[in-house]
């Protein structure tokens, strides 16, 4: 249990907190108001804000259009007097004839002779142009084929020892390259002697191709090979 005396120290504790925060509270007020004097009023400056429009985008000026001359006044057309029964008067031109004599024959009836033009002759058609691809004959080319290697037939064996002679007469073909081809026995003078050595022979032979219009032409050459003993 607590003792008088710690009693009476709690309550004069109690007693001192209230006055203290008495006088506290009533001098709060003192302590916020403030005089305010002139000069402070004074350096206060007051800036007032202004919003500026901007202007307005002036319309640009028009130029006058140019100025359109006047068309150049056209001048009257003149007009051709006319006589009361309006007709065009036209005036008469005179003209200084010489006189001309023809001495014509009394005795041609059919009045002045007059040349007769020339009668134009009829248009030729057009030549016509070659098919050069086509195969010709040795007599429709400019140039006939010319051998450039060409060796003698051989005389048949058989021949020799019957004492046999004869000519063939063959045809065969030249094409663009000088080669020889299609080789035809048109006539022989002694059937089945010399044919064979004709053909071996000239399947070797090698030829300028012929030419037509300086183009070179497969042509047809016909031409005959004689075979003859030696000594006879």
């Amino acid at each position: 249990m607590k003792s008088p005396l710690a009693k009476s120290y709690l309550v004069q504790g109690f007693l001192g907190a209230l006055i203290i925060n008495g006088l506290l509270f009533f001098s709060l007020p003192g302590l916020i108001i403030m005089e305010t004097g002139k000069s402070d009023i004074e350096s206060l400056n007051v800036v007032n804000f202004i919003r500026i429009k901007p202007e307005p985008p002036q319309p640009k000026k028009k130029e006058p259009p140019p100025k359109k001359e006047p068309p150049p006044k056209k001048e009257p057309e003149k007009i051709h007097k006319i006589n009361r029964q309006n007709k065009p008067v036209s005036k008469q031109l005179k003209l200084n004839m010489p006189a001309m004599d023809l001495d014509i024959d009394q005795r041609l009836t059919g009045g002045i002779p007059v040349i007769a033009a020339p009668a134009k002759e009829p248009d030729l058609p057009a030549q016509a142009m070659p098919d050069f691809d086509a195969i010709m004959d040795q007599n429709q080319v400019d140039t006939i084929p010319v051998p450039t290697y060409k060796t003698p037939p051989r005389y048949p064996y058989r021949a020799k020892r019957m004492g046999l002679e004869g000519v063939v007469k063959v045809r065969f073909l030249v094409d663009k390259d000088g080669n020889v081809s299609d080789i035809t026995i048109l006539s022989t003078s002694v059937p089945d002697i010399f044919d064979d050595s004709v053909i071996n022979a000239i399947s070797a032979w090698k030829y300028s191709p012929g030419e037509l219009m300086g183009r070179q032409v497969a042509t047809m050459v016909t031409t005959e090979i004689i075979f003859k003993l030696e000594g006879q």
